[in-house]
């Protein structure tokens, strides 16, 4: 057929050699599992790292959370104790810390009972709720900042900002920086009578 190209025997052999040469083929299987492989390794020491610095960050906030509810407590003590140990684990960490009090268990991190008939979240006009601190205001969150007093419940949170050591590398999530965060409450020791309480007065937005 005019066109076509026909093989000679020589070249025929030489082609049905390659089809079954199986030199090479290890270096190229490396070169496609290598990349693979040590994503995976990064991607569990990137883990183990974080998961062993969120123990070591919930193990040093409870210390402190009992630390700061006695009456001697100290909380710059605390906190400082806190980021010592944690930059012990991961240097160059930027640690915050928040506390904030509450009359009692039932109410912390909660805020004032709201009848929200639109279900947007927010006290709109006409919607009631309860004061429960008569400010005459609705409070997303009844909590006070600071340690409060005798006999309050504390609700002591410490956020731990920091640059991964092993970081994972050709993926599309931004991983330059992790946050890990651990939260303690406490209830002061009674050292005083405690100041305070929550009504049930119902007003209207």
């Amino acid at each position: 057929m005019r066109g076509l190209r026909v093989l000679s025997p020589v070249r025929i052999r030489r082609l049905r050699g390659l089809s079954v040469d199986r030199r090479g083929v290890t270096t190229i299987e490396f070169a496609i599992v290598a990349p693979v492989f040590l994503m995976m390794v990064i991607g569990c020491l990137d883990v183990g790292q974080m998961v062993y610095a969120k123990g070591v960050l919930d193990g040093a906030v409870e210390k402190a959370a009992r630390d700061s509810s006695l009456e001697t407590g100290d909380i710059g003590l605390a906190d400082s104790r806190v980021e010592n140990v944690i930059k012990k684990v991961l240097p160059g960490a930027t640690v915050s810390s928040t506390r904030k009090s509450y009359f009692d268990f039932v109410n912390a991190n909660k805020g004032e009972k709201l009848n929200d008939t639109n279900g947007d979240g927010e006290c709109s006009t006409g919607e009631s709720y309860t004061d429960s601190n008569g400010n005459q205001r609705w409070d997303e969150d009844l909590g006070k900042d600071g340690n409060g007093g005798a006999n309050d419940v504390i609700v002591y949170t410490v956020t731990v900002a920091y640059e991964p050591t092993f970081q994972v590398p050709l993926v599309p999530l931004d991983w330059s920086r992790r946050e890990i965060t651990s939260t303690a409450v406490k209830r002061n020791q009674p050292f005083a009578l405690q100041t305070g309480s929550y009504s049930s007065q119902v007003r209207t937005c």
